[in-house]
């Protein structure tokens, strides 16, 4: 509803961002980038925010932070991300719609860059195998893999599938 909207919209800025709103971290329009840019930008969209967080105050520890930080950033630009959905084979991390757009991410955090490509072959069979998203009817579906590393403190590799 349009109050948690709005809630979320205030954690996101006041706390998260540390007052700034997403344009002063260079991450304008949020919805309107996921429903027209390609996931390379999205990439460095989520690196921008990412790099924007207060990491003493809200440190990105896991996957489960990283998800929890983008379920924040999407809701916060008035998106209704869905967290862990599931379908027959297992559950996404974070799917979320954005116009004609259906976005799947599949998340993995390494400690350091070394692990990245591994994880990320890991992260792009998930999305195969377990066929993340596929059960949507839109005229676009998006499945995205990206690592997030621990070390770096922003997402180093991505890939669609």
């Amino acid at each position: 509803n349009e109050e948690v909207k709005t809630s979320m919209a205030q954690l996101y800025t006041e706390r998260l961002l540390a007052g700034r709103t997403v344009e002063q971290v260079g991450a304008d329009n949020i919805s309107y980038r996921l429903a027209t840019e390609n996931v390379e930008a999205i990439f460095h969209l989520l690196n921008k925010l990412f790099s924007s967080i207060d990491y003493q105050k809200y440190p990105v520890r896991d996957e489960a932070s990283v998800r929890a930080f983008a379920q924040v950033f999407f809701s916060g630009a008035g998106l209704n991300p869905i967290v862990e959905h599931h379908n027959s084979k297992g559950r996404s991390d974070l799917e979320v719609k954005v116009g004609a757009r259906y976005w799947v991410f599949e998340f993995k955090v390494c400690n350091s860059e070394n692990d990245g490509k591994e994880l990320l072959t890991e992260a792009i069979l998930q999305l195969q195998r377990k066929e993340y998203g596929l059960q949507e009817l839109q005229e676009q579906i998006l499945r995205v893999a990206l690592i997030f590393s621990l070390e770096k403190r922003k997402f180093i590799e991505f890939a669609e599938v």
